[in-house]
């Protein structure tokens, strides 16, 4: 099978497994938000924030660097993937070192505090893990990448759920979190060695320099989105509790679980583009419209779902404990259209070199989170830092839509966009009609009975677009050509 060819089959494969990870992170979320309860399940969400905040420093862009350069020079895998492995070691070990050293300093019950130091030191075995995914990424063999995405979750969830029911608490959750990591990751670089190896034995240490700073613009997006991303339940935490932000996480974690969608997706498409495409004059608009269409028709219908029926959803999903997170839960839907386009957007950006600007965009988002929830946060609590992140969201959409603004047509966007939220209304008054009638569960059904359909019958979707898809067909040998709407 091609390369071009297996843009498709990879992109299925991905998401069929970001599918099953996310279904069983999901149920493991629920199972823990419900046996913990709102205050230790913020204590949980804190400490796992603050790790993956820390975590920044123990990869600093190598990840996305190197996919990038190895999928264009694939004779770079075995000269440089021990010296990788040696120094993300080296990184994710100092950033755990830097954290355990200011933890004293944050002033956190004993539990909370060996919760930090479980995942903090759980970074140095993924980093492992992640270093391997560099190898299936860059020579596209997705299903291994998909095979040992899939075991990690599932080891942390069965440890999980095991740890909890033998009457541990959340301290053990975290510890049982580190053991799978270390595991997954031995496992994971050993298939990588035996399957691409023998790698380089010279680790070539005098480029280590090198490699950092051409990563850095890298490692700059990943560090102010993740801050972004993770700094409010720190900030809640201190400003408003445990409890409020194991409501929070609650709600956070019912959004974020979708994003499996357009993680896949990008995963599967990253590597293929990144062969084809280098100069920020590159016309993007075909790669970027296909893949818009299907995030967006399934990023809105979402969006609206969860706003008329975040109470009855929360209450069915986690119970009344956490029904104070409805307003925050519907809030946080809108956000998934917009962080659909916007990570399409920024991985766009980082294939034709224009990782800096993006770097500029997350600077410029965390920024203004961080001061919005400091001034929001103390008065209006989680509630107000659902609305900050969704203030935010959309400023940085709209930036990147003017950095892209050469490589995409945004009119074309726009009229997608406004044909999918005719179908999604149609869709929304079907679900508040039925809403106070019937279970919840029953009304999401219908609804997707309705706009499924819809959707493809309008055109937005072609069925044919769909069978190619499904069909998994080969296509023609010969150099990579990706001409408009060929961009999957």
């Amino acid at each position: 099978m091609t390369t071009k060819s297996r843009v498709p089959l990879n992109a299925i494969l991905l998401s069929s497994s970001q599918f099953i990870r996310a279904a069983i992170g999901f149920i493991f979320f629920l199972f823990l938000a419900r046996r913990l309860g709102p205050g230790n399940y913020g204590k949980y969400v804190f400490a796992f924030s603050l790790a993956e905040i820390f975590s920044i420093l123990g990869d600093i862009g190598l990840h996305e660097y190197s996919i990038r350069e190895i999928a264009r020079r694939p004779e770079l895998l075995r000269q440089r993937l021990a010296g990788i492995l040696v120094l993300k070691t080296l990184l994710s070990s100092t950033s755990a070192i830097i954290m355990l050293a200011i933890l004293p300093l944050m002033g956190k019950d004993r539990a909370t505090s060996l919760a930090v130091v479980a995942f903090a030191l759980a970074q140095i075995g993924y980093s492992w893990f992640y270093t391997s995914t560099i190898a299936f990424a860059a020579r596209q063999d997705m299903h291994i990448q998909a095979s040992l995405w899939l075991m990690e979750k599932v080891l942390f969830a069965a440890a999980g759920m095991a740890v909890i029911i033998a009457g541990r608490g959340f301290v053990a959750v975290a510890l049982s979190n580190t053991f799978v990591q270390f595991f997954g990751g031995v496992v994971a670089v050993g298939i990588a060695w035996r399957k691409y190896g023998p790698f380089a034995r010279r680790l070539d240490r005098g480029q280590w320099g090198g490699y950092l700073k051409a990563a850095l613009p890298f490692g700059l997006i990943v560090a102010f989105y993740l801050v972004y991303f993770r700094i409010d339940s720190v900030m809640i935490s201190f400003f408003r509790g445990d409890d409020e932000v194991g409501q929070y996480g609650a709600a956070y974690n019912l959004v974020s679980a979708l994003m499996f969608l357009p993680a896949g997706l990008v995963a599967a498409l990253f590597p293929r583009l990144a062969g084809a495409f280098s100069s920020p004059e590159d016309n993007l608009d075909g790669p970027f419209q296909r893949a818009a269409r299907w995030l967006l028709a399934l990023s809105l219908p979402m969006a609206v779902g969860i706003w008329l029926l975040a109470e009855p959803l929360i209450v069915a999903l986690l119970k009344d404990t956490y029904l104070p997170a409805a307003t925050a839960f519907a809030v946080l839907g809108w956000t998934l259209p917009v962080w659909f386009i916007t990570f399409l957007q920024g991985n766009l950006l980082t294939i034709i070199e224009r990782q800096k600007a993006v770097a500029v965009v997350g600077l410029a988002n965390m920024i203004l989170n961080i001061g919005m929830n400091l001034v929001i946060i103390p008065r209006f609590g989680f509630t107000g830092a659902a609305v900050t992140t969704l203030i935010t969201e959309i400023i940085g959409l709209t930036q990147m839509f003017w950095l892209l603004r050469r490589n995409i047509s945004l009119a074309e966007t726009a009229i997608m966009a406004l044909k999918l939220a005719a179908l999604t209304a149609v869709m929304g008054l079907l679900v508040w009609l039925l809403r106070d009638r019937m279970n919840v569960f029953v009304v999401i059904a219908l609804a997707m009975l309705v706009y499924a359909p819809a959707v493809v019958a309008f055109g937005i979707i072609p069925w044919q677009e769909i069978r190619e898809i499904l069909s998994r067909k080969p296509a023609p040998s010969g150099p990579p050509e990706i001409r408009p709407n060929e961009g999957l």
